[in-house]
């Protein structure tokens, strides 16, 4: 996995805070089957030139967003992921170019509204990405529409392309997350521990895989199965 991940970032001229190799694939939910293709055509260069993806906080935006730049790595194109709830995204903004790649991934981008330089950077760099025919991955917690951005340019090239929303699987949807994730891991997720994290933890499945990202590290310096017992013991027996 460490020479994959790698290959991977030489694809990624600005790569920050870039979790571990996502996949497209382990995004599951039958209502969320369009959103993936558009994603894998965009990252494929075909599909549409702008794609503006929202959905409340933890139903996986994130994971789409980095799982796109992976996506378009493994297959040659160069990628770029800017997390714009960070100070470095947000620098980023006025410092990319758009001759440097081929997918620009641009995370929560509803930080930038009634912030007017952060507004008037995106719109600047919406602008050069269209003037090239550099497809944009946008993320945010809302449709284009209810942004309170500050800019009206800026809300109607936020709606220039597709706007589709992320489903919230359901708990069945959640446990067979559990179980994907937990299988590129190199673990086994049984289904009643499965059943339990979802029984004691929140439901929304950034927490699940945080929560994944832990049990992985303490089973491996326990070198322990995640069995229901180990994973009490891990999270809440204290």
């Amino acid at each position: 996995m460490a020479s994959k991940s790698r290959a991977t970032f030489k694809q990624l001229p600005l790569a920050l805070d870039l979790s571990p190799p996502q996949s497209l694939e382990g995004f599951i939910g039958n209502d969320n089957l369009l959103l993936r293709a558009l994603i894998t055509q965009q990252t494929q260069g075909e599909g549409e030139l702008q794609l503006y993806v929202h959905g409340p906080h933890g139903v996986g935006k994130s994971h789409l967003a980095q799982a796109a730049c992976f996506h378009a790595g493994e297959r040659g194109r160069r990628a770029a992921y800017l997390p714009l709830a960070t100070a470095q995204g947000q620098r980023a903004l006025s410092q990319i170019s758009a001759n440097e790649i081929d997918l620009l991934v641009l995370d929560d981008v509803n930080v930038v509204a009634r912030d007017r330089v952060l507004e008037f950077a995106l719109f600047d760099l919406l602008n050069r990405f269209r003037e090239q025919e550099v497809p944009v991955l946008l993320t945010a917690d809302r449709p284009p529409a209810q942004l309170p951005v500050e800019l009206p340019d800026l809300s109607s090239r936020l709606s220039w392309g597709l706007t589709i929303s992320v489903a919230e699987p359901g708990d069945a949807e959640k446990i067979e997350l559990l179980t994907v994730k937990a299988h590129e891991r190199g673990l086994v997720m049984p289904f009643e521990t499965a059943a339990y994290l979802l029984q004691r933890l929140p439901r929304d499945t950034g927490r699940l895989l945080e929560v994944l990202h832990e049990l992985d590290q303490a089973s491996l310096s326990a070198q322990r199965k995640l069995s229901v017992h180990f994973v009490r013991a891990v999270l809440f027996d204290h």
